[in-house]
Formats: C-alpha cells, structure tokens, sequence
C-alpha cells in the first residue's frame, strides 16, 4: 500500500494616479517561488475540509505501471480522511483521526489499524502539510515543460524529516491554488501518482463519513495486534 501526502498561491496589484499612455499588452508576470509558497499555505491556512474525485495510477520499478483506478475522496482537519475506491478492486481506506479502517468488500475483510503511525498513509495529513510546505519540506520548482499546461506549477517535495516516502510531487493551478496532482515517491523509485478533478475546498461533511461499522460477515483483522 503506497501513498501519498502535499501546494500553492500569489496576487499582484498595480494602480496609477494617472492614466498611462496606451501600451501593447504586456505577459503576465512570474511569481517567485518563495512567493508562491507562501500563497499557497495562505490559502490552505482556513481550510477545513477537501472533497474531489481521482485517478490514481501506480508505477513500479519492477513490474511497470498498474492498472487506472478511480474514485472519490474526503479529507478534513484533523488527520481525517475517507477513500473510496470504484470498480472490481472497490476498496476504502478511512479515518477518524485516531484510527483507521481498511476495508476490502471483495474479500469481506476490514484491517483495523489502532494507531496511524502502524496504517497510516500520510495523506490524512494533507491538509495540515498544504499550510506547511516550507517548514516541512525543501521545494523546488520542477522543469515547466513537465506541467499540464501554463496555468499551473510542479513542485518537488523532500521531507526534512524521517518519512515513509522519498519525495513527493505536486501539480497546483496557479489562480485557484487547487491540487490538481499528487505523485508519491518511495525509497525505491516505485510511484503513485493520484490526479484529482472536481476539487472543492470547505465542503460540509458527515462525520459518520470519517468512521467505519463492519458489515454481517466481514472479518476484522488487527494487523498492529492492538
């Protein structure tokens, strides 16, 4: 089970006493990274909840890309998460916070994991790292012909701390500051990258979202043994 887990903003004004002479258009300006950055944790600093669908795609050194999968996801403060994967490998990975459940209807088995530190993916802290990124991480700007388009920005992240993944990789728009992308990175090159449509920011959910109550003959496993 490979994850994930962190993106961005900047505004510009310029204004005049007097009517400038008339002048060819000119291209917008570039935003500094440092400036980005600290727009980007701007903007996410208020956020309480995320709610989008996705794509994820893995890629393995040893065996090549895996299979496209969708589905939707839930994020809230603090560290809650609910994921929802459709299709014939249907699987949820939720959270309260404290705990969490991974479910697998095909198998009717539940993976209880007491702890975050024994389950945890990192993306139930998401959120909190968004407001975070310089403190967290060392960024850098990736090369922008490897961006989706011109209205958004790829960065790297390298935690400065211990961390169950090498790095990540972020694709933010550049007006909205949405995340459009997400590509994890672990100690053996291996990916998974997760790109997101329909992102809303401050969604309203149902904390019942964020629990889980197995259903009649699913069995229930505690892999931490706690």
């Amino acid at each position: 089970m490979r994850w994930l887990t962190a993106t961005l903003f900047a505004v510009s004004l310029a204004a005049g006493l007097t009517a400038p002479p008339v002048q060819a258009e000119q291209p917008e300006q570039e935003q500094s990274l440092d400036a980005f950055i600290q727009s980007v944790e701007a903007t996410y600093r208020d956020v309480e909840s995320l709610g989008a669908d996705f794509v994820q795609v893995t890629r393995s050194m040893a065996v090549g890309d895996g299979p496209e999968q969708k589905g939707t996801v839930l994020l809230a403060r603090p560290q809650k998460m609910r994921w929802e994967f459709s299709g014939p490998e249907a699987r949820m990975f939720i959270t309260d916070g404290s705990q969490m459940w991974v479910y697998s209807p095909n198998e009717k088995q539940v993976h209880v994991y007491k702890e975050l530190g024994a389950g945890g993916t990192g993306m139930e802290s998401l959120l909190s790292n968004l407001d975070q990124l310089d403190e967290l991480f060392d960024v850098e700007e990736l090369d922008a012909e490897k961006n989706r388009d011109k209205n958004s920005v790829s960065l790297k992240l390298t935690p400065k701390k211990d961390a169950n993944f090498k790095h990540l990789r972020l694709v933010v728009s550049k007006k909205k500051y949405l995340l459009e992308q997400v590509t994890i990175v672990d100690a053996f090159d291996n990916e998974t990258e997760l790109s997101f449509s329909q992102v809303k920011l401050n969604v309203t959910p149902d904390e019942g979202q964020f629990t889980f109550v197995p259903p009649a003959g699913v069995q229930v496993i505690s892999p931490d043994g706690l």
